[in-house]
């Protein structure tokens, strides 16, 4: 089952439990993440942010048991100038290549209201619909939303 997220952290917060339940179940995982995550405020790690988070992301999709992990690269908070039908069209490959009967996303707030969280979750909406898949979006109640 595919997970699309923007950067690399999104797949662990909100999705990341459900992530390990389907695979501990046996259940196929993927995580589709449009972007590096270079332009984070959270610069804990010395180094190049860049390689840093798609380090991070390789080592939670281990912990979480994901079978397959995509990095598009696209540039982190710069998914509202990316046309939507380069982002749909990487979603609809994916789907077409895994065929899931889901797909696992943010609401369409995008949880905290970041807007590449927006778009992400708007390609895979569009491409679901498209390919008569259905979608699981995770989300917060409004009072603990952030944004």
């Amino acid at each position: 089952m595919p997970a699309v997220v923007a950067h690399p952290d999104d797949e662990s917060f909100g999705l990341g439990g459900l992530l390990g339940l389907l695979s501990d179940g046996g259940v196929p995982t993927t995580v589709l993440c449009f972007t590096h995550g270079e332009a984070s405020t959270l610069h804990g790690s010395p180094g190049d942010l860049h390689t840093v988070r798609e380090g991070e992301l390789a080592c939670a999709a281990r912990e979480l048991g994901v079978q397959r992990v995509e990095l598009a690269g696209h540039p982190d908070g710069g998914l509202g100038d990316i046309p939507s039908y380069r982002l749909t069209a990487q979603v609809t490959r994916l789907i077409g290549e895994e065929r899931p009967s889901h797909l696992l996303v943010f609401d369409t707030g995008g949880v905290t209201g970041h807007r590449d969280h927006q778009r992400a979750t708007e390609a895979a909406l569009l491409s679901a619909r498209r390919a008569g898949a259905a979608v699981l979006n995770w989300t917060l109640p409004r009072r603990w939303r952030t944004g």
